[in-house]
This record gives structure tokens, sequence and C-alpha cells, in this order.
């Protein structure tokens, strides 16, 4: 049998890294054959803090998105913002019990009491039990809302309604939306060394804190000092910042934050621009004014539910062809001010790019904030924060790769006319929020994060071959890749020999093919994507169910299937593909 040919950014074929290099790489990728996992198993499996979850079979998917009983009872855990970890559950039952609240309701917990103030407003206090929020100290003391930021607190609020009902679902989409929830790892620890929870049976996930206690750091409650923590972090940081630096544009250590989440950036980047906080509702004429560019209505779309939901921004979108720019630029020219700008690069599912050069002029003649999310594209392919102000990337995804870590941060700009007001306002609403990333979060990030580069490399390569093999299929409608069709925009910003990054998306002639393929794709299958291990999803089943008809007229077919590569050997990847394709023939 021949060796698969690797492809590099050209879309030629080139050797095969060395051996050496491939068996480094095995070492990021799955540990189990995907054909083990079953319904509802975690992703990564066996680790507790997995953020995705294994969903084999098309109709899996169905019964996740329909609430199907049997599909829920399997699910041992899921995304974080769209699936609250039991544990973090757990620990709000407990704090709520601890407050007299009881157990009626849904307790809600955040790390910062800014963000918990924000809640409140957002629900409306009447939707709150006792009408407040609560923070809890590490000793199990109550601070009052009025008292300012505590490190060592966690800030509760109990939503009173039904588990499934719209008070519930709203306090949810809260989270959902900013990701402002607390991670599982916090929530194990409080559970586990808080002294007035009394549990101490908890010790999952703990290696971390024990070493750091053993090495003679110091623990404020859930707060750690010391060196090693502050250094990971400035670590994440250093990197990044070097990603995005560009010629004669250096970015400087305080140019990049961190954030609990991808999301939890974006929603902090709104809130410094508009200093909005958030509102349950209010005048159209005092919301502020926002566009969002990309393929519509689909931009990652709680980006445009945070916007309108969390800060009641009045939110336009637009997508990505010149004539949606076009239309854009009149209104700025007849007078229409704009607080901010938010688009992809590159766009998912369907893998498109702005006009980034035009919006870039634009920005600078009429002051508005630009913002890339580029948690797709990623910093180590493109080069495109000299064209906006602030590049928002979700480090959950490729950065970290394991699929066990939440993480967010943002990039701003040095040469950027709003660089100054930018920097000073998120800095300070951040000085104000102690902590709100957790410290085992961090530094587990700076563990994941070795090797992004070049898995990002291998990654790229290894979804340029898929991209090869599935354009060949009969069955195959379309394939979704940057360097497919008209690739100068995407190259005007592509690093010089980098690929075309690691996420595609295909459609299929039937909806039966899709569903075969989909079942027959012997991967790891669930939500997210940038992980080191090829993860596959039936995209528009999890994000458009209940617009299924007005995805398809923007080209998010309910045929597509979206495939995250990995950095496996290509062999094996190539292989199980074509199985799948097989299988997608014979329907």
């Amino acid at each position: 049998m021949n060796t698969p040919p690797s492809t590099c950014s050209s879309g030629k074929s080139t050797p095969l890294k060395k051996d050496n290099d491939r068996s480094r790489m095995q070492s990021f990728a799955l540990p189990v054959d995907p054909a083990d996992l079953q319904l509802g198993d975690p992703l990564p499996p066996n680790d507790p803090h997995a953020i995705s979850v294994h969903l084999p079979t098309w109709n899996d998917s169905l019964g996740w998105v329909t609430k199907d009983p049997s599909v829920l009872q399997a699910m041992k855990t899921g995304y974080p913002r769209f699936f609250t970890p039991r544990v973090v559950d757990q620990l709000g039952r407990r704090l709520a019990r601890h407050l007299g609240v009881g157990d009626d309701g849904a307790p809600m917990m955040f790390a910062s009491r800014t963000w918990a103030e924000m809640f409140r407003r957002y629900m409306g206090e009447e939707l709150l039990a006792g009408g407040r929020v609560w923070g809890v100290r590490w000793d199990g003391g109550v601070v009052d809302s009025d008292d300012g930021e505590t490190g060592t607190c966690l800030w509760l609020a109990v939503v009173v309604g039904e588990p499934k009902g719209a008070e519930v679902s709203k306090a949810r989409r809260f989270w959902q939306h900013t990701g402002y929830g607390i991670s599982s790892r916090r929530a194990v620890f409080w559970l586990d060394r808080a002294s007035f929870l009394n549990r101490g049976s908890c010790r999952e996930g703990h290696e971390l804190a024990n070493g750091i206690q053993q090495n003679g750091f110091h623990l404020d409650g859930d707060t750690c000092g010391g060196d090693s923590v502050d250094q990971a972090k400035q670590n994440i940081s250093d990197q990044i910042a070097g990603l995005l630096s560009d010629g004669d544009m250096v970015l400087r250590k305080d140019d990049v934050l961190l954030y609990p989440g991808g999301m939890a950036a974006i929603s902090e980047l709104i809130a410094t621009r508009t200093d909005s906080g958030t509102s349950s509702g209010s005048g159209d004429s005092k919301k502020p004014n926002v566009a969002v560019f990309g393929q519509v209505p689909f931009l990652y779309v709680d980006t445009i539910k945070v916007l309108e939901r969390v800060h009641n921004c009045q939110v336009t979108v637009y997508g990505y062809s010149y004539a949606d720019t076009e239309r854009f630029e009149r209104r700025l020219h007849n007078g229409e001010q704009f607080h901010a700008v938010f688009t992809e690069f590159t766009g998912n599912p369907l893998l498109q790019s702005p006009h980034l050069a035009r919006l870039a002029f634009l920005r600078k003649s009429f002051s508005f904030v630009l913002a890339v999310d580029d948690t797709v594209g990623t910093a180590a392919c493109l080069r495109i924060l000299r064209y906006c102000d602030v590049v928002c990337t979700s480090l959950t995804k490729m950065f970290s790769g394991k699929c066990n870590v939440m993480g967010g941060s943002l990039g701003l700009n040095p040469h950027s006319t709003l660089y100054t007001s930018l920097r000073e306002g998120l800095h300070s609403r951040q000085q104000r929020q102690k902590d709100v990333w957790y410290w085992e979060d961090a530094l587990v990030m700076a563990e994941n994060c070795q090797g992004f580069e070049e898995r990002i490399q291998v990654a790229s390569e290894n979804a340029l071959a898929v991209v090869e093999l599935v354009q060949e299929s009969p069955v195959v409608k379309k394939v979704y890749y940057p360097s497919l069709g008209d690739t100068r925009r995407y190259d005007a910003y592509k690093r010089p020999g980098a690929g075309y990054g690691f996420l595609l998306s295909v459609t299929f002639k039937k909806k039966e093919e899709a569903v075969a393929f989909y079942n027959g794709l012997n991967v790891a299958k669930g939500p997210s994507l940038g992980t080191n291990f090829t993860l596959c999803c039936a995209y528009t089943l999890l994000a458009h169910y209940n617009e299924l008809d007005r995805a398809a007229e923007f080209g998010v077919e309910e045929s597509l299937v979206r495939i995250s590569v990995g950095v496996e050997e290509r062999g094996w990847l190539l292989g199980r593909v074509n199985g799948a394709l097989e299988a997608a023939s014979l329907v």
C-alpha cells in the first residue's frame, strides 16, 4: 500500500513529517479507539473536567437537541456553557442550603460580584430568591453585595421557578451567552476543601492543588498566590502576544488580557465599550449600535445573543459579501454611529472570510471598535491584529487542544487610535474582579498550550488531506474550506508557510448520505471544535435545529457535517474518512 501523502499550505503533496515528529503528535491525540466510546462518555474519556461529550450517531445528536430523556440520562458531561457540570450544580445547591434558601429554584454562581450584579439586573430582582445576590466566603460567612469584590468569595443568586420553566431557562441563557459561570475545577476545590461544606470526598482533579501546597505556595481560600501561578498566566500572555505581534506592531505584556472563556472575553469587551453593564430591557434609543459580519445570521450565535440579550445592544447582522459591506458603509456615511463591529476570521461553519481590509479602513474613519474572533483561523495561521482594534480568542479550542479546560483572551492592537481607552477600560474592569480565571484552570492551560503552532500546522496538513479525499466522492455536494474557491481574502492575511486551518464542513446530496457518513465515521463526535483529536459534529442539528429551513437559506444545510481535524497519524485518519464515505455511498 502506498504511503498517504502529506499536504502543505500550497495544497501540493509533500513528504510526511519524520517518524519521531509524528510519534510525538500522537501523544496529543485521543488515548482510546473511538469505537470503544459510548453515548454520553466524556471527551476526552475519563477526564473529570472534559468539555465535550460523545454523540456517536446522528439520532443521538437529534435526541440531544430534542431533549430525549434516554439521551439526556446518558450524558455524563457536556460543553460547560450549555451543560452545567454536575459538580457545579451540586456546589450551588449546597451553598443555597447553607444560606437557608433551600432546594427550590436554580442556583447560579459567579466568581465576581460584578458578574453576579449583571445577572441580577438581567433577571430582574423579582425573579430571584430574596431579590438579591449573596457572597459566600471561604469560611462560610456571608458578604453583602455592597462590600465590594472579594477574591475568596463565590457569588450566588437563586432563580425562583420550575427547573424547565421560563425563568430558569432565561437564567441558563445568561451563563450560556456570557461564559460567566464557574469552572468544574473551582467547584471541586470548594466542595473538597471549604470546611463549612464538610465534604472531603471529592479528590478528583486536585493533583495540582496538592502539589502547590506541598511546594509551600500560599492558598487564601480558593485564591492561590505564588510565582508559579503568576508565571503560568504570564507565559500564556507572552505566547499570545508573540503570535499577535507583527513587524513593528509589538504587543507588551499588558496588551493581552485573560478570561475564563472566549465568550467571557467578548462580553467584557462589550461591557467596557458600551459601559452598559446589562439590562433586562430599555428603549431602543438608548441601545448601543453594533454591527456583526458573519454568514447571516450565523456568526457564532452566542456573540449575537450576548450583544442583544445581555448588553442590550441594537444589532444589525450582515453577510460576508462586498454588497453587505457597502450597505454598512452607506449607513456610516448617512450619519449613523456604531459602537463596535464584530466578525469572525474565518467563519464557522462555512469557513468564509470578511472584507477585513475595508472594515479596517472604515474603523479609522468612523471610530468604532473592530473586533475579530480568530478562534477558527488562529494566530498561528493568520496575521490580522494590524487590521482591527482587538482580537478575541477562545483559548478553550486549539490553543489548549486537550478539551479539558476553558479560557479566553483579548489581544489589543497598540497602533489602534482606540488603544488607550480600550486598554484602560479593560484593565480597570478586570482589576475590580479579582481572580475570575481560576488558578488551577490557568495552570492546566499553560501546560496544554505547549506546541500550539506545531499542532496547528499538523492539523492543517491533515485537514487539507481530508479535503482532497472527500472532494472526490460522488455523494458529496460541497466541501467548505478556506483553500477552496477564491482564496484571495484569506491569503492576504495568511502567514508565510502556514496552512488553511483545522476546520472543514461537508454537505451531501442526500440527508441519508450525511447520516450514513456521520454514523460510519469512527472518530470522536460531539460539540466543540479545535481539539487535538479529530472531532465531528452534526452541526446544523446541534446549532440550528429549530430553524432548519432558515439556516438552509444561508447555505447551512441540515446535511452539513463539520469536522475539526486533529493531529492523528494521517493514514489512520484518511482510512476512517474513506470508510465513512463508502458507507454513505451504499445508501
